[in-house]
């Protein structure tokens, strides 16, 4: 359901706003290339166990199946990366884990800046100084993330450089 191909950039459901993380291309490439791979690897694999002469042994083929199985896992897992805001919290995802353990806590974000075409959010955590944080959804969607925790805290301050300058100019 959830992916980083380009299908569901945002999800809304009810009270909770899902904002898919951004790969460069790159990293893109190489999870499809991962995920084809592990998914052919797995069909050789059971065709094998399954009687079908390929010219690997069935040892091969069980060792094939788990190292596949586990690179298919992989790749999907990095593919389903979301930020999930709910009323309280902002959490970064894979699949149905929250990697931050629910460190962000709307309530305690100070900041939202955006610079140089990136997001970022300052919140405490564990201390009177802030931590810094990158939000890496697609630019398109700053705006939506922005006015999401901006109405559940009203404290939160935006700031944005607009300062659009070259090389060129500064010389």
């Amino acid at each position: 359901m959830f992916t980083t191909w380009g299908f569901f950039d945002t999800i809304n459901i009810g009270d909770i706003m899902r904002f898919m993380a951004t790969f460069t291309p790159t990293i893109k490439i190489f999870l499809w290339i991962i995920a084809a791979i592990s998914f052919v690897g797995i069909v050789i694999g059971i065709l094998t166990l399954a009687g079908v002469h390929l010219e690997i042994t069935t040892g091969q083929a069980s060792l094939l199946i788990s190292v596949c199985s586990f690179g298919l896992i992989v790749s999907t897992l990095l593919a389903t990366i979301h930020y999930k805001v709910d009323k309280t919290h902002v959490r970064l995802n894979v699949g149905f884990i929250d990697m931050l353990s629910g460190r962000i806590n709307i309530d305690n974000i100070l900041n939202i800046v955006i610079d140089d075409n990136k997001m970022y959010i300052s919140y405490l955590w564990k201390g009177p100084d802030p931590v810094i944080a990158l939000i890496a959804i697609k630019p398109k969607h700053y705006d939506d993330f922005k006015e999401l925790l901006m109405s559940r805290n009203k404290r939160i301050i935006f700031y944005e450089n607009k300062n659009e300058t070259t090389d060129s100019e500064q010389q």
